[in-house]
Order: C-alpha cells, then structure tokens, then sequence
C-alpha cells in the first residue's frame, strides 16, 4: 500500500512538471528540469556584425596580353591585379517585424522578417603588376619593364537592408538568412595612387570617395534563445548606383583595373528587454508565449 502511493506521488509529480512550458535543452534532464524565461522583449535590439574583407579581381587577369605601339615601337602588355585582405565592423539597429503590411495579410505571406541598419568602418585594398615586353624589328623581345602599385583605402558607410528568414526544423533554431539593402559609403583613407616603374597613366582612373550600392547578403542563422541569434554569412554588391561602370557600377576602379568587394561576416543580435513600470515583475505566461512565438518565425 505506502508503495502504490509513493508511485501515484510521483507519476503525478512528473506529469505537474512535464507539463510547464521550459526551456527547450539537450537531453531530457534539461528538458525537464530547465528554467523558464518569463521575461518580454522588444522587437528591436542591438545588432554588432563584423568580419573579413578582401577584393576579388577577373579570374583571367594573367592570360591577357595587350598589344599596341609607343612611338611606332611594337609592345605587349599584361596587367594583373590582385586583392588584399581587409575588415570591418559595425554597429547598429536590428527591427524585427511585428504585424503583417496589408498586402502580406492579403495573400497569406510575409516578406520581410527583420529590418537592420548600422554604421561601420572598412578597409578595401589590392595590387597591380604590369610587365610590358618591346620588341626589336626581328619580332624579338628586346627589352622587358615592370611596374607596381598597391593601395590601401579605408572607408565610413551605412547600410540598411530587409531581411527574410526561413527557418529549418519544427523547432526553429536554425534559420536561413536572406538580405537585400543598400551601403554608402565615403572614404576617409584615400590609398596609394603612386606607381612604382612602368604603367600606362592614360588608363588609370580611381573611385570617387562617394558610392552607394545595392548588396545582397547570405546568412546561416542560430537562434541561441529568445533574445539572442547568431548569424555568419556572406554579403556581396550587386551593383551601384553612383559612379556606374562596366559590370553594374559593383568595382572599385584603381589603377587600371576592377575590384569587387567581399565580405564574410559574423553578426550578433540582442534584443532589448521591455521595462515594466512599477514593480518590476515577470511577465505573465501569455505574454511569454506572444514573445516566444515572435522570436519563432512569426
């Protein structure tokens, strides 16, 4: 008898536990005995994303040989550029969307998860080889030059983008990260436009200090708990709206050659908690469901 009523005890010890709403763990024990986060947050938070740069340049560079003459002087010519690495950092806003516009009410479908803005530094940098070859009247190579140059150019911009996630798994922890948005950018570091030997100063040109352009970032997302995500990922101009050029206006133009920028990033977001007036007591489990159900996907 005392022994049917410690197992009836604790069948419904357990069945009392199972069934609050905890935080979700690896493992049973966590499952079960994991704490529950009754506090509200806002929608909006601080997003910090930073990362590597470096220039890409054509993947032919070095097979293209350019011939003309200098002073009746037959030449060829290579040019070969090459990217440097670089980083940057921002800090910013990350406004997660609340309600459905009207439009996305009307077909059942949202477009826009989040929107982020920040304000940040980079760095963007490369080299430039030309080797040219002159050549006697006998078709033969008489004389060979080269020449160098590299720059290092550092920059203030903003960015604002719209973002859409799409979320893997029933639990939603894991997220795919789609962002379209615009940079502007203004240099505060001009780089090297010396030449050291050889080049061709009629085809050089250089990037204004000011450029805006529209990018596209890639991003692999882990929702760390309710207030916080993770997210690396990739960002790419897609093409410029200032000081537009062959290639969609997307190169940076030093020298006499292209470069596109490439960012690999990690960003991190952390949302706000919501102040309650008077005492500061948790929230109710409503409003806890609401805030867990928005951090979900909604």
């Amino acid at each position: 008898m005392r022994i049917a009523i410690v197992v009836l005890f604790v069948v419904n010890l357990f069945s009392i536990v199972a069934q609050r709403d905890l935080t979700p763990g690896k493992g049973k024990r966590k499952d079960v005995f994991g704490t529950t986060d009754y506090k509200n947050y806002l929608y909006t938070g601080l997003q910090i994303t930073a990362g590597p740069t470096y220039m890409l340049t054509r993947r032919d560079s070095k097979n293209i040989v350019y011939k003309t003459t200098e002073n009746g002087r037959p030449m060829t010519y290579v040019i070969d550029p090459a990217g440097k690495p670089g980083v940057f950092i921002e800090v910013g806003l990350a406004h997660f969307t609340k309600k459905s516009s009207k439009l996305e009410e009307s077909i059942g479908y949202r477009f826009v998860s989040y929107y982020d803005w920040g304000l940040g530094f980079k760095t963007l940098g490369g080299t430039e080889k030309t080797t040219i070859d002159y050549y006697n009247l006998n078709g033969e190579i008489s004389e060979t030059s080269e020449g160098n140059g590299d720059f290092n150019n550092g920059y203030l911009y903003g960015r604002f983008a719209a973002h859409k996630l799409f979320y893997l798994g029933e639990e939603k922890k894991y997220f795919i990260d789609n962002g379209f948005g615009l940079s502007f950018d203004f240099a505060v570091m001009n780089g090297n436009k010396g030449y050291d030997g050889s080049c061709f100063a009629s085809q050089q040109a250089f990037k204004k200090p000011l450029s805006f352009q529209f990018q596209y970032g890639l991003g692999f997302g882990i929702r760390l708990n309710r207030r916080s995500q993770i997210i690396p990922g990739v960002n790419v101009p897609l093409f410029g709206f200032y000081e537009w050029r062959k290639g969609g206006g997307t190169a940076t133009k030093w020298f006499s050659s292209n470069y596109v920028p490439f960012f690999a990033q990690i960003k991190f977001i952390y949302l706000f908690e919501k102040k309650v007036k008077g005492c500061n007591t948790p929230g109710t489990e409503e409003d806890r469901l609401r805030n867990q159900e928005f951090m979900q996907g909604q």
